[in-house]
């Protein structure tokens, strides 16, 4: 049966979220609490722009918080990660999730749980590819406003594991940030270990020419 990824669109052999999504939506699900944690230092009120008048009328004073990380804090995000998590358990015929703790240690509940289940939901859950952007656009929503942003590294070279009976190359782009040992392929999940980075290099395309 062929199918494609709910996320990219890429054609897959079987299930709902390429290996390269996967890939990306559990590094997003290992980002989440710390970033979560990191928007607690954002909730001072936001600043004015230049140029607005300012009024001392206590009808129209500004909250006393940043609306944009109150939403993100206590709401957004532990609640979009538990609506997700209660309808993988329903789906799978399990019972609700037992919502308790503080709200960081929620998202981190649900980062974890979701982060474990991710070899189900790519292969079997149907709504796989709404849950990977969904989550990628809570991620994008916080770094909007801590302003940090995940070091993708630079290029190395094109993935050369052989992905069909044809031996055709992956060809997706691996790349390298500083002290990786172990480099993955964003879309076949090939691994390449450190004593595998010369033999990477030497069958690029160009090298190879």
């Amino acid at each position: 049966m062929s199918a494609s990824c709910g996320l990219c669109e890429r054609d897959l052999e079987h299930g709902y979220l390429c290996p390269g999504d996967t890939l990306a939506l559990a590094e997003r699900l290992d980002r989440l609490p710390k970033l979560f944690a990191e928007l607690g230092l954002y909730l001072a009120p936001a600043p004015r722009p230049l140029g607005e008048r300012v009024t001392t009328s206590p009808a129209e004073a500004p909250l006393p918080l940043n609306e944009a990380v109150l939403d993100l804090r206590h709401g957004g995000i532990a609640l979009v990660l538990e609506s997700w998590r209660a309808d993988i358990q329903s789906v799978r015929g399990w019972g609700p999730p037992a919502i308790e703790g503080s709200i960081d240690r929620r998202v981190m509940a649900s980062c974890r749980w979701l982060g474990m289940s991710l070899e189900w939901i790519a292969s079997s859950y149907p709504a796989a590819g709404d849950l990977a952007r969904e989550v990628r656009e809570l991620e994008g929503a916080a770094l909007s406003i801590v302003g940090a942003k995940p070091d993708r590294g630079r290029p190395l070279g094109q993935c050369v594991a052989v992905v069909d009976q044809e031996g055709t190359a992956c060809g997706a782009t691996i790349r390298y940030r500083n002290g990786d040992i172990r480099l993955v392929c964003p879309w076949c999940a090939c691994v390449y270990e450190a004593k595998d980075f010369l033999t990477l290099h030497r069958f690029q395309p160009d090298e190879a020419a």
